[in-house]
């Protein structure tokens, strides 16, 4: 729904926010984009949440790289015409579009208000639109669920990323008595070989045969996309060791 400059005013008084008038005025300025005087909440909420979790991030990435088929960093008709059947919808059927034009139409949804319409959507356009997808659902789990139904890519339930974590400091207390987390440090330095503090990809899923063995190529992906933040292809095990025994420490 819409908000009236009066209407958010007193929403961020019912936040206890502690925003000045003046502050709240210039938020609210902020997100009136097209200076209607008023604000769409949900463009609000995107502002709020545009930081996609790790986990929400990398779900989206994946499901990017998967669509793209020819790997042009750009989705677009060529890329989908054979992922999906477009000729059950209405305007085909009457014959008052074609296959590609559907298909066009379609893919002009994830550019977004902001994207020029061209059926052309580009990374950083896939990822303001999920971004805005992900303020409307509070949990991980939704989120996750919608991402691996809408696009067949595999989703870490939240009890089952916690079971992991709880594997690595499980078997990190049997070995390392009161401290663990060293445990695990070391393990993964063993698997850094050339000592530069990060892994890549195929050193991470050895090391993570370690913790817990039982985890399938696409988690194992997942695990290591929630905390390659730069998607450079290495991460820094010391900040996936400290996520794991945050809450121990």
């Amino acid at each position: 729904g819409q908000l009236s400059m009066d209407e958010f005013k007193l929403a961020m008084k019912k936040f206890r926010v502690g925003l000045t008038t003046e502050e709240v005025e210039i938020l609210f300025k902020h997100y009136d984009k097209d200076n209607s005087g008023s604000l769409e909440f949900s463009e609000f909420l995107k502002g709020l949440r545009s930081q996609l979790s790790p986990q929400r991030k990398e779900l989206a990435e994946q499901a990017f790289d998967l669509m793209d088929v020819d790997k042009s960093g750009v989705l677009d008709y060529d890329d989908l015409k054979h992922k999906y059947d477009v000729s059950k919808h209405p305007k085909v059927r009457a014959g008052e579009w074609t296959a590609k034009q559907a298909l066009d139409d379609f893919i002009k949804v994830f550019e977004g208000d902001e994207g020029n319409q061209d059926s052309k959507v580009t990374k950083e356009e896939w990822m303001d639109y999920h971004a805005g997808v992900s303020a409307n659902l509070d949990t991980d789990d939704e989120f996750g669920i919608m991402m691996a139904n809408n696009w067949g890519i595999e989703y870490i339930p939240k009890k089952n990323l916690e079971a992991i974590m709880e594997a690595i400091r499980t078997k990190c207390a049997a070995k390392g008595g009161k401290n663990p987390k060293l445990v695990a440090k070391d393990i993964f330095k063993y698997f850094d070989t050339n000592n530069s503090k990060s892994i890549d990809y195929k050193e991470f899923t050895k090391a993570m045969e370690t913790f817990s063995p039982n985890l399938n190529p696409k988690e194992l992906k997942t695990l290591f996309g929630m905390f390659d933040h730069d998607n450079s292809g290495e991460i820094e095990y010391e900040e996936l060791i400290n996520v794991v025994f945050a809450k121990f420490n």
